[in-house]
């Protein structure tokens, strides 16, 4: 298995309904402050930027945990723990050079080795057809992640306004 992947959480067969999910949005869950400020991830945004200028930044859901538990009438409910990031955030931490040292370094200073990776929520399906086809896109290649690459339909929410959770 791929170290820098890992399961989350296993949810019961055939998922969960919608009534069963409950997301908490706070400031409690942002991303902490890089040591010594955010001025690295300024930095690599702006190296980003002169390869790539198509590239925007864009508010995203940072996903700080989910936990899956019963509930008072057993049935289990999920509950998504989250913040707020950016796209340039994410460039910044989670894909930047230094992500494996910010893993290290969230894990001595806050016990948690995601406090300094911006995480954004993605969401992803896979897709069969009636005719049973699987449903792939091939990612452009004016993209910061995987340019040019297969992968299943999705992306990440933006944030426009304060969610009513």
């Amino acid at each position: 298995m791929d170290p820098e992947v890992s399961l989350l959480l296993q949810c019961p067969r055939g998922g969960l309904p919608e009534d069963q999910v409950r997301a908490k949005l706070s400031p409690a869950y942002d991303r902490r402050p890089l040591p010594g400020g955010d001025k690295a991830i300024a930095a690599v945004w702006e190296t980003r930027l002169q390869a790539q200028p198509w590239l925007f930044d864009a508010p995203k859901f940072r996903l700080h945990s989910a936990a899956l538990a019963p509930t008072d009438s057993q049935r289990p409910h999920l509950l998504l723990r989250l913040g707020l990031t950016s796209y340039r955030d994410f460039l910044g931490t989670n894909w930047a050079s230094s992500a494996a040292w910010l893993r290290q370094q969230g894990a001595v200073d806050w016990g948690d080795k995601q406090a300094y990776l911006a995480d954004p929520l993605g969401v992803g399906a896979a897709l069969t057809t009636a005719d049973d086809f699987l449903v792939f896109l091939r990612r452009s290649g004016r993209v910061a992640e995987a340019p040019g690459l297969v992968d299943v339909p999705g992306g990440h929410p933006e944030p426009q306004v304060q969610p009513d959770f």
